[in-house]
């Protein structure tokens, strides 16, 4: 998807209660200005009291002007990675979520009240399933999302271009992410989501507990070994072996492992792998992502029941490990988690301290 070639401000509506009441006040006193009996103010004889007039227009100048200053001072403008500017004019208190992994950085960040609606596939953490649900990730139903009037709706590159596009037509306060790669990358989307929703400490102090977790993750990972070729896959995503390739943030899990990825040299997030070309790379472990137990052993009995297969280092030796793929697959908080059970999975042999 490239950048949008047409810019456009969103506004986000959101007036104070303070600053209603002022402005309304002016207005009231300019409306009863005619049947005003204040002294100088009469206009039962068709004149108009200068003095009286001034008096009146400069006290409702004087209460528009005391509240212009508290109105801008709350104005924030950003801009996506699509290229749109978003204007804040406050902060965001109804919030939607196109996508699971910024549902959970929003719930990280202490937003439960004020997360409206998420997708069918936002199930955590649990309280996340008790949210208004807007479609899933590229079926989004817009006339929901509309109705339900969001302060600021989270997207990200995976969802439609086009109900992307529709919704910044219809001038909704979209705020759309790239894809990360590495865990710098989730730093600054946790940073960057803290910006928009004014929970900048909360964000930074996320931020700092896991830089804490991944220095703490990768004390004693060998430094000069060569380390092992693995091959991870997906299980259970229609025919062919599904893997990552050298832009993932798979990839750079597995690069900070000290462990070589088989398909590192394959340009993409998430391509097919053909049964050949893993014969060649004769990776040493197989790593699955899968749901369950189940769907790993699964898994492992159809790997091992390929004939072609029986020369891999990995499925004579036996060497397949399960990696739970609904924490794999999420570009939160929670990979740092995923991280530490990699790094386990890898090297039994070490200690690696829990959180």
């Amino acid at each position: 998807m490239g950048t949008l070639e047409i810019s456009e401000t969103i506004f986000l509506r959101k007036e104070s209660a303070e600053l209603k009441r002022p402005v309304g006040l002016a207005g009231n006193m300019l409306k009863n200005w005619k049947s005003s009996s204040a002294p100088g103010l009469s206009l039962a004889s068709g004149a108009v009291s200068t003095t009286g007039l001034f008096s009146l227009l400069g006290i409702a100048l004087f209460i528009i002007l005391l509240a212009t200053p508290a109105l801008n001072s709350q104005t924030r403008e950003f801009r996506d990675d699509l290229g749109h500017r978003v204007r804040l004019v406050s902060s965001p208190r109804r919030i939607i979520s196109l996508a699971p992994n910024l549902t959970e950085i929003l719930f990280a960040l202490g937003l439960n009240q004020e997360i409206i609606g998420v997708t069918r596939y936002c199930d955590y953490p649990e309280e996340a399933r008790n949210k208004e649900v807007v479609g899933g990730l590229v079926d989004l139903n817009l006339e929901k999302i509309r109705s339900l009037d969001p302060e600021l709706v989270l997207g990200f590159r995976g969802n439609p271009r086009r109900v992307v596009d529709r919704l910044y037509r219809d001038r909704l306060p979209v705020y759309v992410f790239d894809t990360g790669r590495t865990f710098d990358d989730l730093f600054n989307l946790i940073l960057r989501i803290g910006q928009l929703t004014c929970r900048q400490e909360q964000a930074a102090g996320l931020v700092s507990d896991l830089k804490r977790q991944v220095q703490s993750i990768e004390t004693g990972l060998p430094q000069d070994r060569p380390g092992k070729k693995v091959f991870l896959t997906l299980f259970g995503q229609g025919s062919g072996l599904w893997t990552c390739g050298g832009d993932s943030y798979l990839n750079h899990l597995l690069e900070r492992a000290r462990v070589e990825n088989a398909t590192s040299r394959l340009k993409g997030n998430w391509l097919v792998y053909s049964r050949e070309k893993l014969i060649q790379d004769n990776p040493e472990m197989i790593l699955i992502l899968c749901r369950s137990r189940q769907d790993f052993d699964r898994a492992r009995t159809w790997f091992k029941s390929q004939p072609a297969f029986e020369k891999i280092q990995a499925v004579a030796r036996g060497s397949f490990f399960f990696l739970q793929e609904d924490q794999f697959s999420r570009f939160s908080p929670r990979l740092v988690q995923a991280y530490r059970e990699l790094v386990k999975t890898l090297y039994p042999e070490l200690r690696v301290s829990e959180k």
